[in-house]
């Protein structure tokens, strides 16, 4: 970690860390029986932090997952020429969100060896998740699962594939990076908190984001595939500007 991210961390907010694989949630009236209608305190207006004017709200992450250096080698457990068009949307979604909006860039995107480093991508029809967070990942097999069929979980998706692979890459990718789940924060505001899960993190560098493509408790499910002005502040924040 660089002089300026310990800076950050030491000023930051610091949470209780529990490890847990972090599991994406599936496309279907994402709050149907969580967050409730009418009133629900911040957890009701996405715009939320997001538009004061008086606080910029970043990420949460576990510190000492964040990579030393933004060059990130990725590579395919299983890939096939079935998933040749999907695979390519997952490599096209990074570019144009955490690539775009820093120096990080995930270069290979071949055939795992066995002695591959860096995020080792399976694809299976499950929930998309991490088995770890950010250079913890480093060389684990199957660290990073992606689902691109979409017959045994998110059905919706099946209607919008592109769309899904697309936003899902760009969130798991976050947490390949670093990031845990936003609404795992201590200070997450009202029924947001029914949604915590996965690992807590133990660094929060500025106020609760709603708009985050990391955020459950977002409406708009993994922000459509686009990093809010936090997710893109705190990655430069991490790994420098492009």
């Amino acid at each position: 970690m660089n002089k300026s991210i310990a800076t950050l961390v030491a000023a930051s907010l610091v949470f209780t860390s529990a490890g847990a694989a972090e599991q994406n949630k599936p496309l279907k009236k994402f709050h149907e029986n969580t967050i409730a209608s009418g009133n629900t305190s911040n957890a009701s207006l996405p715009p939320g932090l997001a538009q004061n004017p008086l606080l910029a709200p970043y990420g949460a992450i576990l510190a000492a997952t964040v990579w030393p250096k933004p060059g990130i080698a990725v590579c395919w457990e299983n890939p096939s020429d079935a998933h040749k068009e999907a695979m390519q949307w997952t490599r096209d979604a990074v570019q144009q969100t955490w690539e775009k909006a820093s120096r990080l860039r995930f270069t290979g995107w071949e055939k795992c060896s066995t002695l591959n480093k860096g995020i080792r991508i399976q694809i299976a029809d499950e929930g998309p998740h991490v088995k770890k967070l950010g250079q913890q990942l480093n060389g684990k097999p199957a660290g990073m699962v992606l689902n691109f069929t979409f017959q045994n979980w998110s059905y919706n998706c099946q209607t919008s594939r592109e769309d899904c692979i697309r936003a899902v890459a760009v969130h798991e990718f976050g947490h390949g990076i670093g990031f845990t789940h936003e609404q795992n924060r201590a200070d997450t505001p009202g029924e947001c908190k029914l949604l915590a899960q996965g690992t807590a993190p133990d660094t929060a560098l500025t106020p609760f984001d709603t708009e985050s493509v990391m955020n459950y408790c977002n409406k708009n499910w993994n922000n459509g595939g686009m990093l809010s002005a936090g997710d893109v502040s705190s990655v430069v924040q991490l790994y420098g500007a492009p």
